[in-house]
C-alpha cells in the first residue's frame, strides 16, 4: 500500500504542477482579453491546448492509483475521497507527505477556478457588449436612413440627390 500512496503523492504533485500552469495561463489570458491582443491570446489557448492531454492523463493515472487503493481497503471507489483516505492512513509514514500534497493540489485547484471564473466573466462581458452593439447596428439598420422619403406620406421614396422633386 505504500508503494500505492507514493505513486498517488507523485501524481497529484503533477497535477498541482499543471493546474498552476493553467492557473498562469488564464491570469494571461485575462489580460489579453483586457487588452484586445487576440494574437497572444491565441497563443495562450494553444498552449492551454498543449496541457489538457497531459492533465486528462494524469487525472485517469489519479482514478486508476485510487481504484487501487480502493480495491486494497475493501472500500467502494466512490466512497474513496483524497480526505476519507488522509484519515484512513494517519500515522503510516506517508501520511505527512500525503497531507501536503493534497494540500497543495486543492490550493492550485482553487486558484485554477478562481482565475477561470475571472476570464468567464470577461469574456462574458466582452461578449454582451458585441452583442450590445449588434443590436445599436442592427436597429439603425431598420430605420429609415436620412433624406428617404416614405409612401405613407404620399411620396416617393427618392434619395436627396433624386432631381426630380
Amino acid at each position: 500500500m505504500a508503494g500505492l500512496i507514493s505513486n498517488l503523492i507523485d501524481t497529484l504533485k503533477g497535477q498541482t504542477d499543471l493546474f498552476k500552469e493553467v492557473a498562469a495561463l488564464l491570469v494571461l489570458k485575462k489580460e489579453h482579453i483586457i487588452e484586445n491582443d487576440i494574437d497572444a491570446l491565441k497563443n495562450v489557448v494553444k498552449q492551454e491546448n498543449e496541457i489538457v492531454p497531459k492533465a486528462l492523463k494524469n487525472d485517469k493515472e489519479r482514478e486508476k492509483i485510487m481504484a487501487d487503493i480502493a480495491t486494497v481497503l475493501n472500500k467502494k471507489q466512490e466512497e474513496l475521497t483524497l480526505s476519507l483516505l488522509a484519515e484512513l492512513i494517519n500515522g503510516q509514514p506517508e501520511h505527512n507527505d500525503f497531507v501536503v500534497a493534497v494540500d497543495e493540489f486543492v490550493a492550485a485547484l482553487e486558484k485554477m477556478k478562481e482565475a477561470n471564473d475571472a476570464a468567464k466573466v470577461l469574456v462574458q462581458d466582452a461578449l454582451e457588449f458585441v452583442d450590445f452593439n449588434m443590436n445599436i447596428i442592427h436597429s439603425s439598420l431598420d430605420a429609415a436612413p436620412a433624406g428617404y422619403g416614405s409612401l405613407e406620406d404620399g411620396h416617393e421614396p427618392g434619395s436627396f440627390l433624386d432631381t426630380r422633386s
